[in-house]
């Protein structure tokens, strides 16, 4: 019985405590939720490259969020507080990372498709390469056994020695 009322009084507490919560204060600076969206993308988008490019994007002197914040013409601060603040208003929040995936979800599907097509160039293109070469190998065949024929016509010539060593006595 004293355990429950314990944690009954723990929850309570807790429930309280976190009701309390400040808002934060709206920043001299407010970036509409477009330019959140864009920010976020953006780095999004050099998260991932930089995960697995991060030498390449270094020795050209580009660090994701430095590049963001001369991009949009922004500080880390103001980037901190914007971003605190739309995340005490979960609506905004919400509809700005919905919008976020839905940006990297079409740029995946476009990107894929892309692939799809250079796949199908590059097959067509070998498929080209293949027939180019059948063709000059099957005229090359044809030419080789006219060659034989007439080889097998004439006396068998000699091969020519590759060296004009000769081997030691022994």
């Amino acid at each position: 019985m004293l355990k429950r009322f314990i944690l009954y009084i723990l929850v309570v507490f807790v429930v309280i405590s976190c009701y309390n919560l400040k808002k934060p204060e709206k920043p001299s600076r407010v970036l509409s939720k477009k330019e959140m969206i864009n920010i976020i993308l953006d780095l999004r988008l050099l998260a991932s490259a930089n995960g697995s490019n991060q030498k390449i994007l270094q020795d050209y002197g580009i660090y994701s969020e430095d590049y963001i914040y001369k991009k949009y013409k922004i500080d880390s601060a103001t980037f901190a507080q914007n971003n605190d603040y739309y995340a005490f208003h979960l609506e905004d929040y919400d509809e700005i990372y919905n919008k976020v995936r839905d940006s990297l979800d079409a740029l995946k599907e476009y990107y894929d498709q892309l692939v799809i097509e250079e796949a199908a160039i590059k097959r067509k293109n070998d498929s080209i390469k293949n027939l180019r070469k059948r063709d000059s190998i099957k005229n090359l065949k044809s030419g080789a056994s006219k060659e034989i024929k007439l080889n097998l016509n004439g006396k068998p010539k000699l091969i020519e020695p590759v060296s004009d060593k000769t081997d030691p006595p022994l």
